[in-house]
């Protein structure tokens, strides 16, 4: 089993991260099938090529190779900066439900009101 070492005692140079930046960043990386030269043909793949990981990221020591550890680790972003994305739209449809219901209330008003005077436009004298 394959395993990065990961522990905060091992690293430096800590800094934080734009995670919709990177999702954004994420979403124009093409995504190809594709097979190394020295396989079959059978055996297929799924990514990107290292050369556009490193231009769209700039991680790891060579645009030649795509580590485990950026890979997981802008795939963890994306997902992050997603979950930020989806609580911004919740919060805008609570906003449009609370929105909707006042505009439900104020139309039975005018509802009620428009029966009303019809009723006393009809019970009135002709």
């Amino acid at each position: 089993m394959w395993t990065n070492g990961s522990s905060r005692d091992s690293k430096k140079n800590f800094s934080p991260v734009d995670a919709k930046q990177i999702l954004d960043r994420l979403v124009t990386l093409p995504i190809l099938k594709w097979n190394y030269k020295a396989e079959d043909e059978a055996v297929v793949h799924l990514g990107p090529t290292a050369e556009e990981f490193a231009a769209a990221f700039s991680l790891g020591a060579s645009d030649k190779a795509i580590g485990t550890v950026d890979a997981n680790g802008v795939a963890l972003a994306a997902i992050q900066g997603i979950h930020e994305l989806v609580q911004e739209k919740d919060a805008q449809i609570a906003v449009h439900h609370a929105e909707i219901d006042s505009l439900k209330e104020r139309l039975a008003a005018l509802e009620t009101l428009v029966e009303e005077l019809v009723q006393n436009h009809q019970g009135g004298p002709s």
